[in-house]
C-alpha cells in the first residue's frame, strides 16, 4: 500500500487520545490530517485544526487512514463506516463496550482486506517488550502465574476535565475500570501467547464515593489451557499511580514497576537487575505504536493486535465470567 507523509488521514474523536495521536502524527511528519468530533468545545485552543462538520461514507472515501478515537460505545459504528469507505483503520482501546456488531466489522474487514489495529500502546513499552522477549526465550523455565496490577484515582486521570462528565463515569459510554484498564488484560493474554482460557472469574463493585455509575475496582482471575494462572487487579482508587507486573516461574520470578522501570529477576538466593530504562517519556510508546501501524500499512501486512485478536480479550471483559 502506498503510504507517504501526504496521505490523507482522518481522526474521529478529538478528546485527549485523539489530540495525542494528532500531535504525534504531526511529529513524525504526517500533515494531511482532518478531524471530526461533534462536540465543538473539544476544539478550543486548536482552532487551526482542519475539521469536518459532518461525516458519512461518501466523505470518508477521501481518506486512506482513519483513527477512531471517540467514546468506545461509538467505535463499531464509525469503524464499519470507515472500512466500507475503503479506509485502513486504527481503533482506540477498548474495541467496543459490547459485542454487538463485532462479527459485522470482522466480516467487512475481511471482505475489504482492511489492515486494522486496536490500540495496545503498553505492548510498546520497552520494559514489557523486554519481558515478552525474555519469556519467549524460556529464560525462567515453566511459567506458573502472570499477575498485573493497575490503579489510579479517577479524578486525577485528566485533572483538566470533570471526571463526572467523562465517558468513564457512565455505563452507556462504556465506562468502568474493567474496560478502561483493558491494557492489563491485553498484556496478560499477550505475555501468555493468547492461550485458550479454560476458566475465568471477575469480582467487581463500586466501593468508593466517586460519582460514577460504573465499577471502580475489579479482581479477575484466569486459568489457561497451558496451566498458567493469570490475575488482573485494577481500580480507580489509588491516589498514587500504580502499574506492576509479576511473573512466577520455575527458576525464579520477574517483577516490574512502571514507576521505577527496572526489571528484576529474583530467587531465594539473589536479586538481579535484568533491564532498566531511565527518564522514560511515556509518549514514546504512543509514537512507536502508530509508527508500527503505518509500517504494517506500507508493507501490506496485518498487525499483531487486529480486531479479531482484540475481540478474544474483549469478550471476557464484557461478559465478565
Amino acid at each position: 500500500m502506498k503510504i507517504n507523509k501526504k496521505t490523507a488521514i482522518i481522526i474521529i474523536g478529538f478528546g485527549s487520545i485523539g489530540k495525542r495521536h494528532y500531535s504525534n502524527l504531526l511529529k513524525i511528519g504526517y500533515k494531511n490530517i482532518t478531524v471530526f468530533d461533534p462536540v465543538d468545545d473539544v476544539f478550543i485552543g486548536t482552532e487551526k485544526v482542519n475539521r469536518l462538520g459532518k461525516i458519512n461514507e461518501k466523505v470518508l472515501k477521501d481518506f486512506k487512514i482513519a483513527f477512531i478515537c471517540n467514546p468506545n460505545n461509538f467505535h463499531l459504528k464509525y469503524a464499519i463506516m470507515c472500512v466500507q469507505a475503503g479506509c485502513q483503520i486504527f481503533i482506540e482501546k477498548p474495541l467496543s463496550n459490547n459485542l454487538k456488531n463485532i462479527d459485522k466489522l470482522i466480516s467487512v474487514t475481511r471482505k475489504n482486506k482492511t489492515i486494522n489495529m486496536v490500540a495496545c500502546n503498553m505492548r510498546f513499552h520497552p520494559c514489557l517488550e523486554f519481558i515478552k522477549n525474555y519469556l519467549d526465550k524460556k529464560k525462567i523455565g515453566k511459567i506458573y502465574s502472570i499477575q498485573h496490577e493497575f490503579g489510579y484515582y479517577l479524578p486525577n486521570w485528566r485533572p483538566q476535565n470533570d471526571y463526572i462528565k467523562g465517558y468513564a463515569a457512565k455505563k452507556i459510554t462504556g465506562g468502568g475500570i474493567i474496560l478502561d484498564d483493558i491494557h492489563e488484560f491485553d498484556l496478560l493474554f499477550w505475555l501468555n501467547d493468547f492461550k485458550e482460557v479454560m476458566e475465568s472469574k471477575f469480582i467487581f463493585d463500586k466501593v468508593s464515593n466517586l460519582e460514577i455509575e460504573t465499577e471502580d475496582i475489579c479482581i479477575a482471575s484466569f486459568r489457561f489451557k497451558n496451566k498458567v494462572l493469570g490475575l488482573v487487579k485494577c481500580d480507580y482508587l489509588q491516589k498514587k499511580y500504580n502499574r506492576k507486573c509479576k511473573i512466577i516461574g520455575e527458576h525464579g520470578n520477574i517483577r516490574w514497576d512502571f514507576n521505577e522501570n527496572i526489571i528484576w529477576f529474583e530467587t531465594k538466593e539473589s536479586l538481579k537487575k535484568l533491564f532498566k530504562i531511565k527518564d522514560y517519556e511515556a509518549n514514546i510508546m504512543y509514537i512507536d505504536e502508530i509508527k508500527y501501524f503505518l509500517k504494517c500499512l506500507k508493507e501490506n501486512k496485518q498487525t499483531f493486535n487486529n480486531i479479531e485478536k482484540s475481540f478474544y480479550v474483549l469478550r471476557y471483559c464484557v461478559k465478565r465470567k
